[in-house]
């Protein structure tokens, strides 16, 4: 397999992945704002300003993957810049999804950042490469 083609390979399965932890933080932030609308919240320091968070940044970082992914197939030069922001914006909604589901233990953030981090740098290993012909 060629250098350029296994990049590429490697791009998409990146913009795969945001597409999947955006999708993830939209359902931890619809049942965090059902279980607060229902009155059964488990987690009564989030409130609805995080599950509107989530809820707006999963739906941003999904916006952002989709164009990635698409551009990327096309072949277009600066795809991979709407990867780098589709993980940047899911930073914080995934950091709140991460403290809902870990019970808030203070490693939540930390693994939010690191799984953020390597989207980011996998996004980034195919800046300026084009499809191949």
């Amino acid at each position: 397999m060629r250098a350029d083609v296994r990049r590429l390979m490697l791009l998409q399965a990146g913009n795969v992945l945001l597409l999947a932890a955006g999708l993830a933080v939209v359902v931890i932030g619809v049942d965090a704002l059902t279980a607060l609308l229902v009155g059964s919240s488990g987690n009564p320091g989030l409130g609805g300003f995080g599950a509107v968070v989530m809820l707006g940044g999963g739906v941003l970082s999904l916006v952002f993957g989709v164009f990635a992914y698409r551009w990327t197939a096309r072949g277009e030069r600066y795809a991979p810049l709407f990867g780098v922001l589709g993980w940047a914006v899911l930073w914080l909604p995934l950091s709140l999804a991460a403290a809902v589901l870990t019970g808030g233990h203070p490693a939540a953030s930390f693994i939010a950042t690191g799984i953020s981090g390597v989207g980011i740098v996998l996004s980034l290993v195919a800046l300026g490469s084009k499809k191949p012909r």
